[in-house]
């Protein structure tokens, strides 16, 4: 799986269907008509698929109900494939480096939508040849080095209508290929459905790459059923160290819940997370303003949708009233992610913070009859601190699509074979 393969493969999960589009975005987009080479003739008379490019952020903003319906009834969308999520992205990130909305609808006859691609453009630098010109998820290929991990993303497509979705949207963009270079998604799971693009044009070039790991915890019935299946010292630790809390401190953990609560916490969390990463001389992802401004917008909207089944987890831990440590989560149907962290250099040590935040966020999520499993979201190998806390660990994905021409033969040919030669002959002289 480390190599490319022409096509791999990766298997699938179902989607669902939204409203009818405004006529803002019908007006404002490219149609075009795509029919499958696997329906007869006659049927695909009958069910030939509309795919309306969405290239504005006044129409990005008209889609919300339709998306949110549609992400909802996915088995594949989750918060990172969200309105929110992406729209929020789009408003803070829409200026950073030379990129243009790529938002591509797939309707059926009727003129609903079965298919939604959350797709951008980015013209990067030459340097960047021969994929100058890359399509890839909206969310996702911050210039300014903010990073903001939205992972898991894919296409949401209509439960039912998978192979016909992926068909018309790889005709699509394969009849626009003068506007690409290439395409390249990151942190994908198994089964996603961007991996199986293209399956009907040989000449695309597909290559797919490991990209770190998640690690997911399978809450147990109970807490104590979780402290048993950690390791002893482990489970020691925990207990020890909490009860060393209890004896000196008097402390509380405050979940924010209001809008106008956010802007407090999201600022002690980057003071914070800033702080902690200065000491182990690693750069914090709230170094970028960016970031910061994208989070603190993310959170109040979400935060105002009072929606249990998808919204944010914000816990500040004080010491009489001083904050000490803040863990930021997002709560996804039934996953809740760990996200971003921040404590106290002074106490961190002897209260071990980081545990202790999150160790008492599984105990709230094994409280919560909702949730079935706490994400540690990405780490570049298996063996980080996080598999301490008993999860399993799965597999990501970064999947490129390249056009089989010249130029990418011979980026191809420069950067494989002469490059290993190079370095071989330089090993030996």
């Amino acid at each position: 799986m480390d190599g490319g393969s022409s096509h791999y493969t990766l298997p699938t999960t179902l989607p669902t269907p939204p409203r009818t589009m405004p006529d803002l975005i019908r007006n404002g987009g490219e149609l075009f008509s795509a029919r499958s080479s696997r329906i007869s003739n006659n049927r695909a008379k009958n069910q030939a698929a509309l795919i309306n490019l969405v290239n504005t952020q006044e129409a990005f903003h008209a889609l919300y109900e339709e998306w949110d319906a549609l992400n909802k009834r996915c088995s594949k969308g989750n918060l990172f494939t969200s309105w929110e999520w992406l729209y929020t992205w789009w408003e803070i990130y829409k200026n950073d480096g030379r990129r243009q909305l790529y938002i591509l609808l797939c309707k059926d006859e009727n003129h609903k939508t079965i298919g939604i691609a959350p797709f951008q453009l980015i013209n990067n630098p030459r340097k960047y040849f021969p994929c100058s010109r890359q399509l890839v998820m909206l969310g996702t290929g911050e210039t300014d080095g903010s990073y903001v991990f939205g992972e898991y993303m894919d296409l949401l497509i209509e439960p039912g209508f998978e192979d016909e979705v992926i068909l018309k949207l790889s005709d699509y963009i394969y009849a626009n290929k003068k506007r690409w270079d290439g395409l390249k998604f990151h942190q994908l799971l198994v089964g996603s459905y961007v991996s199986q693009l293209f399956k009907h044009h040989p000449d695309i070039r597909c290559t797919v790459k490991k990209e770190g790991f998640r690690t997911l915890i399978e809450l147990p019935e109970t807490y104590k059923d979780y402290l048993m299946s950690l390791r002893k010292k482990m489970r020691n630790n925990i207990t020890r160290t909490l009860s060393r809390l209890e004896a000196e401190k008097v402390y509380s953990i405050i979940s924010v819940d209001k809008v106008e609560d956010v802007d407090e916490a999201i600022t002690i969390l980057a003071d914070l997370n800033r702080s902690r990463r200065s000491d182990l001389e690693k750069n914090s992802a709230f170094e970028q303003i960016n970031f910061e401004n994208y989070h603190r917008k993310l959170a109040k909207r979400l935060v105002a949708l009072n929606n249990p089944k998808q919204g944010i987890s914000l816990r500040v831990l004080r010491f009489c009233k001083e904050p000490v440590a803040v863990l930021y989560s997002f709560i996804d149907g039934d996953t809740i992610h760990a996200y971003q962290s921040g404590f106290e250099k002074e106490n961190g040590h002897r209260y071990s913070l980081l545990t202790m935040m999150l160790t008492q966020e599984i105990s709230n999520s094994i409280d919560n009859q909702s949730l079935k499993y706490f994400n540690f979201m990405y780490a570049d190998n298996e063996n980080t601190y996080k598999k301490r806390y008993t999860g399993n660990t799965e597999a990501m994905f970064t999947v490129s699509y390249d056009k089989n021409t010249f130029k990418h033969t011979l980026y191809t040919f420069i950067h494989g074979p002469v490059k290993e030669w190079v370095k071989k002959w330089l090993r030996n002289t």
